[in-house]
């Protein structure tokens, strides 16, 4: 790297982890760095801020190089969606020295910009929360989803999981038949959470410490269930699929996107282990009038580097 050559920072955050890429203005990755979630309504603001220090410095230090302020930085963060959010990351920058230039997004914006040809099409998450963010060829952007696991989150592994552990405690009061005996919802779930059984449900799911991202972590056992029993899919994954197209088709119509082809990128964990919930959210694209052309982004922050490339005015 030459000297005087301009550094990036991509960095995307959000309730599971938080991801921070240095790179060239040729879009090179130098370096990574991991950390906590940095989602300011989950962990609070100081153990956000924490994190996203954390994952530039370990970005740095994974580059063999030492700290020193970006040109460039993007951040595609859940939970700062605010004016003052906005600030805040401002005054952050300022004082950690991060870049001379920054760029403030959220974590749909990103996927976006990784999985989708010219940076239009619609962005999905879904990982611990979800969220379906749109960029129409003229500029417009509309979002859909996002609104936290109180007040939605549908189709998220939080909410997934969560149904699948009312659904096992309706089992164990007799409320609910499973299809197959014994049940492998039942079982996984509490395997997963090293318990004997239903019995053990109250304590551990209201334990000091089970916060959303600890229940979110449970949806493998999920999945693991419905390997073995099919309706499993049908009364979680599938209608899991169906919120998430309706909150990207929600989105897409915002911004006068009412049918035909449209690039979709798909990212967070939940959304990409699960193909049956992938599928789901395609089919139900393709019912609402759509012709969805799918891309797996496995790096959100990625996009973020993409962003400050073309800030940078990198081809």
């Amino acid at each position: 790297m030459s000297p005087g050559e301009p550094l990036l920072l991509g960095i995307d955050g959000g309730g599971t982890s938080t991801v921070a890429l240095l790179g060239r203005g040729d879009g090179t990755v130098l370096g990574r760095g991991r950390a906590g979630p940095s989602n300011a309504n989950a962990v609070g603001e100081e153990a956000a801020r924490a994190a996203l220090e954390q994952s530039i410095a370990g970005a740095f230090a994974d580059a063999g190089r030492e700290r020193s302020k970006a040109a460039v930085a993007c951040l595609g963060l859940a939970g700062f969606d605010r004016p003052e959010d906005k600030e805040l990351l401002r005054q952050w920058s300022e004082s950690g020295r991060w870049a001379n230039d920054l760029i403030l997004g959220n974590d749909g914006d990103l996927v976006v910009a990784a999985g989708t040809p010219e940076g239009f099409g619609v962005g999905v998450i879904a990982g611990t929360g979800s969220i379906a963010v749109v960029r129409a060829p003229g500029g417009r952007s509309s979002r859909s989803g996002g609104w936290g696991h109180l007040l939605g989150d549908e189709g998220s592994a939080y909410a997934v999981v969560l149904a699948a552990l009312r659904s096992i405690a309706r089992r164990a009061d007799g409320r609910e038949s499973p299809r197959r005996t014994p049940d492998p919802l039942t079982r996984h779930l509490c395997d997963a959470m090293s318990i004997p059984g239903p019995e053990g449900l109250v304590r551990a799911i209201y334990a000091p410490g089970m916060d959303r991202t600890r229940i979110a972590s449970l949806a493998p056992a999920v999945l693991a269930a419905a390997d073995e029993d099919p309706s499993i899919a049908d009364v979680l994954l599938r209608p899991a699929g169906r919120e998430l197209a309706l909150m990207a088709s929600a989105a897409a119509r915002a911004v006068g996107w009412e049918a035909g082809r449209l690039d979709v990128a798909l990212a967070g964990g939940f959304l990409l282990s699960s193909r049956v919930v992938r599928e789901s959210l395609l089919d139900g694209l393709r019912a609402e009038g759509y012709d969805p052309a799918a891309m797996d982004v496995p790096e959100p922050a990625a996009g973020a580097l993409v962003l400050a490339r073309r800030r940078l005015g990198s081809p």
